[in-house]
């Protein structure tokens, strides 16, 4: 499965006069420590996820969907670089204030896009450098985000009222609400009135859900009643989010975008599974968060794009984070860069 069969696979489907404003826009949703049994459709029994299990049932299941890390910060950088983290010199996760970073002199999918007429959004946790907005270290803006609405990683001092959040370099202080519905509302306000619509776009939405620490709006956590508070509020943590997720999804419906537009989900990591919140899950597989059993690297994915991607489909073929950006340069019709080393490979022939 390579690029340039993606490219080919594209062309048939593409007429030559397609115009540029006819290219197909991305949002890339990215939960924060979910794992491959933590959502309905991919297996739990005890968490009520109905808006991702309809997505699911709108495209394609991918089971063998592999993080890049077993940890956030070089997960994420997968995804944004199409590389392999350690390429990057992102090893680990990054604390505050730590030299760690992306380089400038690395090129986002995001980066890509925009310099190719695409308007583009991040909404949510960052966390690709530890020097977050100081001008030591490159910032959202300057690897491709038109506008960012982000936290460095998690949103403190937990999702609830969180402090940290930071728009297009202004710190905002306490913002009223859970994260999950500021992240999703960031996004729908910038869909609906922020964005460029005579150009396609890119969104980028990173919940922090379930990361650590918790809280869950009561409406949710009463759907989980358990001797164990940190039972309902992990549990609630993961219907916040799917409720957030299901506010996206109506937000591009509203808009005439759903046709358009391909929606891939997937997580960072596996479970985190610590003691004060143990309920996460790996399903069948071994292990969590930080390892390199399957339970630490495989993770949910799922994909949507109406006309393109076969409803209620399921693929076990291995996909990993890396494919991102060859796959969001195929369907835009870029050349990959040329002057580094990629590892991923476009995902077009898989969907099609």
């Amino acid at each position: 499965m390579t690029a340039r069969l993606g490219f080919l696979l594209l062309a048939a489907l593409v007429s030559p006069g397609t115009a540029a404003t006819e290219k197909p826009n991305f949002v890339l949703v990215v939960a924060d420590d979910l794992g491959y049994g933590d959502l309905a459709c991919f297996g739990a029994t005890d968490v009520q996820t109905p808006h991702l299990d309809r997505f699911a049932a709108e495209g394609v299941k991918l089971t063998s969907c592999y993080a890049a890390h077993a940890n956030c910060s070089p997960s994420r950088t997968a995804l944004m670089t199409g590389r392999t983290p350690t390429r990057v010199g992102v090893r680990d996760w990054i604390p505050e204030e730590s030299p760690m970073h992306v380089p400038r002199s690395e090129i986002t999918v995001a980066t890509l896009l925009r310099n190719a007429g695409y308007t583009t959004c991040l909404s949510g946790k960052w966390h690709l450098n530890g020097g977050f907005n100081l001008p030591a270290q490159p910032q959202p803006n300057d690897h491709g985000f038109d506008h960012w609405f982000a936290t460095q990683n998690n949103a403190y001092p937990n999702h609830r009222h969180p402090d940290n959040f930071v728009r297009n370099g202004q710190a905002l202080g306490r913002l009223e609400g859970y994260a999950a519905h500021l992240v999703a509302d960031e996004a729908t306000r910038w869909l609906t009135q922020g964005r460029d619509k005579t150009k396609p776009f890119f969104l980028y939405v990173a919940f922090h859900e379930p990361h650590e620490p918790i809280a869950s709006d009561e409406r949710y956590t009463r759907l989980y009643p358990h001797a164990d508070p940190a039972y309902s509020a992990h549990h609630g943590n993961l219907t916040q989010m799917d409720d957030a997720f299901g506010r996206l999804l109506a937000a591009l419906d509203a808009e005439g975008l759903r046709e358009s537009t391909l929606v891939v989900f997937t997580s960072d990591n596996g479970p985190a599974i610590t003691a004060q919140h143990p309920y996460g899950s790996a399903g069948p597989l071994r292990s969590k968060k930080g390892s390199l059993y399957e339970g630490g690297i495989r993770v949910p994915g799922l994909a949507r794009w109406p006309g393109r991607i076969t409803p209620g489909s399921v693929s076990d073929e291995p996909v990993c984070g890396v494919d991102f950006l060859p796959t969001a340069c195929a369907l835009a019709g870029l050349p990959l860069p040329a002057d580094r080393a990629l590892d991923g490979a476009s995902l077009v022939p898989l969907f099609e």
